[in-house]
C-alpha cells in the first residue's frame, strides 16, 4: 500500500492577492536506472547485465514511439503520451492564456506554447493510488519550513 509523506505550504493567488494553503507530496529521492535494475533482480533469475540492457532498451523502444506519435502501453504500469498546450500571449496579464480561434482557418502550430510527455497509470496502479495513506513532514523534515528539498545523508 501507499504510504506517502506531504508537507503544507502557501503561496499569494495572483488574481486576489489572498494567501492559498496547500499540500504537496514529499519527492524522497531520484531513483536510477541501477536502482530499478536492483529491486527487479530481487524477483527474477534474470543476469543482471541482461537485466540492465533489457531496461535501456525498454526505455529507448518507449522513446522512440511517443516521439512519433504514437502511444505506448505497458500492462501492469500504463500508459505514455504527448500532449499539448496551445494559447495566446497576454500583453495585458504578460502571461499565457487558453485561447480558441474563431475560424478553422487561423489555428496553426504557431499557438502551441509546449509539448508534453503525460503517464496515466495502469487501473491496478490508480486503484493504489486511491488507498494511499499519507502522513505529515512538515514540521519533521522541514522545520516549520514551508518545504524544500529532502536531504537523508
Amino acid at each position: 500500500m501507499a504510504n506517502l509523506g506531504f508537507y503544507k505550504t502557501s503561496r499569494e493567488d495572483e488574481a486576489t492577492g489572498a494567501k492559498r494553503y496547500t499540500v504537496r507530496l514529499v519527492p524522497y529521492s531520484v531513483i536510477d536506472k541501477q536502482a530499478v535494475v536492483d529491486l527487479a533482480l530481487k524477483d527474477s533469475n534474470i543476469n543482471r547485465q541482461d537485466l540492465a540492457a533489457g531496461f535501456a532498451a525498454l526505455g529507448q523502444a518507449i522513446e522512440d514511439f511517443v516521439l512519433n506519435g504514437h502511444s505506448v502501453t505497458l500492462d501492469g504500469l500504463g500508459n505514455f503520451r504527448l500532449t499539448c498546450k496551445t494559447g495566446e500571449w497576454d500583453d495585458r496579464t504578460q502571461k499565457w492564456k487558453s485561447a480558441g480561434k474563431e475560424s478553422m482557418d487561423d489555428v496553426s502550430t504557431d499557438g502551441i506554447r509546449g509539448v508534453y510527455v503525460r503517464f496515466r497509470p495502469c487501473k491496478a496502479l490508480r486503484e493504489e493510488i486511491n488507498h494511499a495513506s499519507f502522513f505529515e513532514v512538515t514540521n519533521t523534515l522541514f522545520g516549520k519550513t514551508k518545504g524544500g528539498k529532502l536531504n537523508f545523508s
